[in-house]
Formats: C-alpha cells, structure tokens, sequence
C-alpha cells in the first residue's frame, strides 16, 4: 500500500502503535520526499503502573514506541505523539501529561496530539469492566463524569487539554498536528481553514459559548470546501466578498481578512 502511494505521490498520515513500522522506513522516507508523510504514535501513558496490562495487554511497550519515534525523526519524517484517550482519573495527572509531552520532545516528536476518553456501545461496556475489576473505586466518579454520555464533561476535558497545551509551550513543541496542505490554487482556502480548525479548537477547550465555536466550525468546513480561491475572492469584492460564501458573517470575515493579510505578509518576507 505504502508503495502504491508512493508511485501516485499521495500524502501518508500513519497511527501506530508497533516499532514494526520501521521496516518500511525507506519507504516512508520517499513519500515525505516526493509529498508529505508523518508517522503518530498512539501512547496514553508513560507513569502509571500495571496500565499497559489492563488496557494494552500484549502491546509493544511505550519505551519501544518512543525509540521508534526517534528512528522516524532521525529520519526526517514528521512524528508526534497521539495521546489519546487519556482517561479520566488514571492518565490525566499532572505528572503523567508532563511525562508524555516531555518524551514527545525528547525523542523528536514535534507536536502532541491530545483527546479524552469517549464512550459508546461495545468500547465503553468492555471498558468499564476493565474499570470495575482494577479501579472500582472510580466508577461513580465515571458516572458524574460523563452522565451516561458520549464525552465528559467540558470543563473536566477543557482542563486537560490546557494543561497538555502549557506542558508542550514549555517543550517548545505544538499541541495539534500540522496539516499537510497541497500546493497550489486552493493552498491559501486550507492555510486558512487550519486556522480556523484551530481556533474553534481553542474555543472548545476554553469552554466557549457553544454557539461561537460552530460558528467558527462551520466557516472553516466553508472555507475548507470552498470552489474558488478565497484570495480572488477577496482582491475583487473585498469584505463584501468574503460575506457572500456560506457561514462566512461580518465578523468572521474580518477575521479571514487578516489571516489573508498575514499570509500575504508571510509570502513577502519568505
């Protein structure tokens, strides 16, 4: 499959959790070369006793996961850490969210992928058993938390997700993935939808009112899938222009009216 992808130069985002991955190193290597490839490490945990047996049994060991991290760094290839889902309670100490980031660094992951533990069917009945055999004790803890939901609550994940984003500053690495972003006639639309993404992003976690983050959602699913080329848009209609797409209001096409200038700036001094 690898192979195939590079033949047709298409961009490769791998999640993994096995070293095994380096065998095809190479390969890997001539994708990032010929377009992009990034390599995320699926790692929940790096203090915790006993979890990889209660939660992972039979997976490669974390301290395997970052060697291999390193290998794919020293390689050049893009590499982070997916650290997710970190549960609520076990992997969301203070101690354990600096111990991943800081490994992340240490190993040349340059960014930290963060997400709580959700909940559905199957995956959350076989979870909570898990719970009940090893930490009975946090059963009606998981109960308040999540209110028989999908997520927790907001302000418990908003929390987490904060600390994750000081720790990574303090790493001097980032807390979201970069986007691989296709040269050419739509490149501003993405630049500026990823920046979009991310605000919302930070509005989700700051716990903001509901109704702002999907309005920012939806003006960066607009932006993302727009059919023409929003700096065209902008250079012949100006404001007026960037009002007219779908779910773009008078605010928020402010707001891509100086992502557009910063790019423009950006462009100039590169």
């Amino acid at each position: 499959m690898l192979e195939v992808c590079l033949q047709l130069g298409f961009p490769v985002l791998i999640n993994e959790k096995s070293p095994l991955v380096l065998r095809d190193l190479d390969v890997i290597r001539r994708i990032n070369r010929k377009t992009w490839a990034c390599v995320l490490w699926s790692i929940a945990n790096h203090q915790s006793q006993g979890y990889l047996e209660r939660f992972e049994p039979r997976s490669p060991t974390i301290e395997s996961r970052f060697a291999a991290m390193k290998k794919i760094s020293e390689a050049g290839i893009p590499t982070g850490t997916a650290f997710m889902p970190i549960l609520p309670y076990i992997c969301d100490n203070d101690e354990n969210l600096e111990a991943v980031v800081k490994k992340t660094a240490q190993s040349g992951g340059s960014f930290v992928l963060a997400a709580s533990l959700t909940m559905s069917g199957a995956q959350a009945s076989r979870y909570m058993q898990v719970l009940q055999k090893f930490y009975p004790h946090l059963t009606t803890r998981y109960d308040k938390l999540y209110r028989g939901g999908y997520s927790p609550d907001p302000e418990h994940s908003g929390e987490i997700a904060r600390k994750v984003a000081r720790v990574c500053e303090k790493y001097k690495i980032a807390d979201r993935m970069p986007r691989y972003i296709l040269p050419g006639e739509f490149e501003t639309n993405k630049r500026i939808s990823e920046k979009l993404f991310l605000d919302t992003y930070r509005m989700e976690v700051n716990c903001e009112s509901p109704r702002r983050v999907w309005a920012h959602r939806k003006a960066a699913w607009a932006i993302d899938e727009l059919k023409e080329n929003v700096s065209a848009i902008y250079r012949k209609n100006g404001l007026q222009g960037l009002e007219k797409i779908s779910n773009i209001g008078k605010s928020l096409s402010r707001v891509i009216e100086d992502y557009l200038k910063k790019i423009g700036k950006n462009r100039e001094l590169s």
